[in-house]
């Protein structure tokens, strides 16, 4: 029986976390920012239409869901003034999907842990909900900053990138990509503190802190928070990247070295991490990537080995190890095998046109994940992009799908997908 208010009723209001940072906003801008200095407000929004076909011994058909069809927006408003040294970002999105994919995620949430908390404060709200609609909100970048020619201080929520990883990306610990993520243009937000040291020899030195509660609404805690030093500085013509983190309560090192090589650039990343109460897992990458001319048009190509040191040889869903699928559930993993390796191209088929294949290997059960997607230029702010997903191999394989529970007849498998999407933005 569904007892869920219809679409034109608003079930939640920001929560106080979220009213107190739009004062906060509001506070800061008025106090810091005089109106010349304000700047002006910027944005994307993206209409998309997605498509997802299933096998009939899937668990998404087990719940019947096999096929299914989602329309989904997605508005993005941003705010970025800067005064003098000091800058301030903030972004507030709204999200909205209406199809069978909201009911799915309802139905398959009993067959996943529920992710700890990503961040610290819950700056998210429901706007409306149904049995098959989704409208949400939430403040995505609230960040005030400072830069100075041999130091940046960021507090507040920001997004983070570190490692060279072009699939996988061990070497980010704080929310990465999906391998197969098809909008990578902003990453989620996480409250953190943030400063980095630059030298004149070009090297630099950055540091993080992620205060983190190990459940919704509880307090922080050392275990469930992230704390690290990342240092780059060239060698020659090597680039080298070292790394030391406390990350939800393990001992994390890194390493990562690059170089060219040819017309070519290449990348090596060793991450051993320390943990807690268990064995040393070492995690792994090396790519290379370059770009050349094929069929008379200009074109970049990459290929990367990825090796999971959480990764697992088979099993049934549910009997995961379990530093994986804690891994698994906060998103800081997201494939169960050992081994992979990716390649994939972006073809300029013309200036306004360009289309980028790309396939996934898991070694180990010879599965496989290949995608494709095209991209049109329609207008200066104005994109058309379109694409499709498509995991294949045997039952029992990562990509053909894992049994549920051990001897189960029903399989976590991935769907196959095809989308269109329209980006406009101002």
């Amino acid at each position: 029986m569904d007892e869920s208010p219809p679409m034109n009723a608003a079930t939640s209001r920001l929560p106080l976390n979220s009213r107190a940072a739009l004062r906060l906003l509001a506070a800061l801008s008025l106090v810091m920012a005089p109106p010349a200095l304000a700047g002006d407000i910027h944005g994307r929004v993206a209409v998309a239409d997605l498509a997802a076909f299933n096998d009939a011994d899937s668990l998404d058909a087990l719940l019947g869901y096999r096929n299914r069809n989602d329309f989904t927006g997605n508005l993005r408003l941003t705010w970025e003034p800067t005064w003098g040294p000091w800058d301030l970002s903030a972004h507030y999105v709204v999200s909205a999907d209406v199809g069978e994919g909201v009911a799915l995620a309802n139905a398959l949430a009993p067959y996943y842990p529920a992710p700890p908390p990503a961040t610290w404060l819950d700056l998210s709200g429901t706007l409306a909900s149904g049995t098959n609609a989704l409208v949400t909100h939430r403040i995505d970048r609230l960040a005030l900053g400072y830069t100075a020619p041999h130091f940046v201080a960021r507090v507040g929520r920001q997004a983070l990138t570190w490692g060279s990883g072009m699939v996988f990306h061990p070497m980010d610990l704080v929310d990465p990509f999906a391998p197969n993520a098809t909008d990578t243009e902003y990453k989620p937000g996480v409250d953190m503190a943030y400063f980095q040291a630059l030298f004149d020899d070009g090297s630099d030195v950055q540091a993080i802190a992620v205060p983190r509660p190990a459940v919704a609404g509880g307090p922080l805690t050392w275990d469930a928070s992230s704390f690290a030093l990342h240092y780059s500085r060239a060698i020659g013509a090597l680039q080298t990247t070292w790394l030391v983190a406390r990350d939800h309560g393990d001992w994390v090192a890194g390493l990562s070295i690059g170089g060219p090589l040819g017309g070519a650039v290449w990348n090596v990343e060793v991450m051993p991490t320390f943990e807690m109460a268990g064995p040393t897992r070492v995690s792994a990458l090396a790519n290379i990537s370059g770009a050349t001319t094929l069929f008379g048009r200009n074109a970049t190509l990459f290929a990367e080995y990825f090796h999971n040191g959480f990764g697992a040889t088979g099993g049934a869903l549910d009997s995961l190890p379990s530093d994986l699928a804690d891994r698994l559930a906060r998103g800081q993993v997201f494939n169960t095998g050992r081994d992979y390796l990716a390649g994939g191209m972006t073809l300029e088929v013309t200036p306004l046109l360009s289309v980028s294949p790309s396939l996934i290997v898991n070694l180990s059960d010879w599965s496989f994940d290949a995608a494709v997607e095209a991209k049109r230029s329609l207008s200066d702010n104005l994109d058309l992009i379109a694409g499709a997903n498509v995991p294949f191999g045997p039952d029992g394989s990562e990509y053909g799908g894992l049994p549920i529970t051990g001897g189960a007849t029903s399989y976590a498998t991935p769907a196959a997908t095809a989308y269109a999407e329209l980006r406009r933005y101002f």
